[in-house]
């Protein structure tokens, strides 16, 4: 199901259940972070200046149809605007004038290639996404932000041997954002967690402080960086980041959705509500969804929750391949759709094998009662010695002993 339609079905359910006013108005104080939630305007602060400039493109488009130029600008515009608020639309259209462009012209066109595989990895089609990455870089070796970007598609694939001999001689290069921002993830996958700090800190405070790099980018490294640390429980650092991120793109639902899971990792399941109802007002995720489900459960209130989950439930399983993880340990939680999520946890496997696709398989293993097989799949979800609550908590249930966030950094 694609995320219009999927949205539909969230703003019925908030509005059958009350809950319109809250959708960009929360206001409660929340005890994870000391701070209220936003009033939040809908979008990005650099949208309109988007839309502009695609508007211009595609004049541009209607006087010369058949520049490869022009359609892989058009490419470039609307992916980048689907990451400041335009969804779903604007991948298809990015992703479709990017293969117009390449049809025309792949000889001096590799900006539009990248910008392919940047379209893919969004989408999730990382199989796809590495076939575009490797022409790329067996065409221009010499380029770091390439290798770069097929190391990250290795490494979304569980491709440990191929990620690690990448990334490993990218380590020069880490001076360069894009780079510093994936080696920053595959150093803590592996559990150097000081190393990825240090690392994303610097490319954090390198971003804020340029001019050519778009609000939406600055919020997302205070996004990425927040997201470290709060999987390392150093949750004041977590939101220190995250409201970095919000001074900057106050209407961000990423950084909205992040607060409701600092809130969820201090207990609050008043914040998670309201943070996790300004993001979904904005934009839709299906972690985010199920946390503020499960608040709802925590305070008692069955009837919002259950609104929530069938809802969701119904319109998730409709969606075609792979679920969304945070979704799938979310019906693994509430003991829902066991059986078909463990089969499609199972399936996405066959092409996708990193460690937290290992993780949803395991977990859902264990709610199936097949725990013999779960301790198999969990050891391989621990393979890289990864510090995160979430792993060492099924670990743990499972009866594995996982590394400890924060410990022996």
């Amino acid at each position: 199901m694609r995320a219009r339609t999927l949205r539909l079905v969230i703003v019925s359910v908030l509005a059958a259940a009350g809950g319109g006013t809250v959708l960009v108005r929360a206001a409660h104080a929340t005890r994870a972070a000391g701070i209220a939630a936003p009033v939040a305007d809908a979008g990005f602060a650099e949208r309109s200046s988007r839309d502009r400039q695609i508007a211009v493109w595609h004049q541009a488009l209607a006087a010369d149809t058949g520049s490869a130029l022009v359609l892989g600008q058009l490419a470039a515009l609307h992916l980048q605007r689907s990451r400041e608020g335009g969804g779903w639309d604007d991948i298809v259209r990015a992703e479709a004038f990017a293969r117009a462009s390449l049809a025309r012209r792949t000889f001096r066109n590799a900006s539009t290639a990248s910008t392919l595989t940047g379209i893919l990895l969004a989408q999730h089609r990382f199989t796809e996404a590495r076939e575009v990455a490797r022409d790329l870089v067996r065409h221009d070796p010499e380029v770091p932000e390439y290798r770069a970007t097929l190391a990250e598609v290795a490494m979304e694939l569980g491709d440990d041997t191929q990620a690690d001999t990448l990334f490993g001689a990218l380590w020069p290069h880490r001076g360069t954002l894009t780079i510093a921002a994936r080696l920053a993830r595959w150093l803590e996958l592996h559990g150097h967690v000081t190393q990825a700090r240090q690392l994303l800190t610097a490319a954090r405070d390198d971003a804020v402080s340029r001019r050519d790099i778009s609000r939406e980018t600055q919020a997302w490294f205070n996004l990425r960086l927040g997201d470290l640390e709060l999987r390392s429980d150093r949750r004041t650092a977590a939101g220190a980041a995250y409201r970095s991120g919000l001074a900057i793109e106050p209407g961000d639902p990423r950084l909205l959705g992040a607060m409701a899971r600092l809130a969820d990792a201090a207990g609050d399941p008043r914040g998670v509500i309201e943070w996790g109802e300004a993001a979904v007002g904005l934009q839709l995720d299906p972690g985010t969804l199920g946390l503020v489900s499960s608040a709802f459960a925590a305070l008692g209130d069955s009837a919002r929750a259950e609104e929530y989950g069938i809802a969701l439930e119904t319109a998730v399983s409709s969606q075609p391949g792979a679920y969304h993880r945070a979704w799938s340990l979310h019906l693994l939680d509430q003991g829902r759709q066991v059986p078909l999520v463990l089969t499609k946890a199972a399936e996405e496997l066959r092409q996708r094998r990193d460690i937290y696709g290992w993780d949803v398989y395991a977990w859902a293993l264990h709610k199936a009662g097949r725990s013999a097989e779960a301790k198999v799949a969990m050891g391989h979800a621990l393979r890289l010695h990864t510090r995160d609550p979430l792993l060492a908590r099924h670990a743990a249930a499972i009866g594995l002993r996982a590394p400890v966030a924060g410990a022996g950094e």
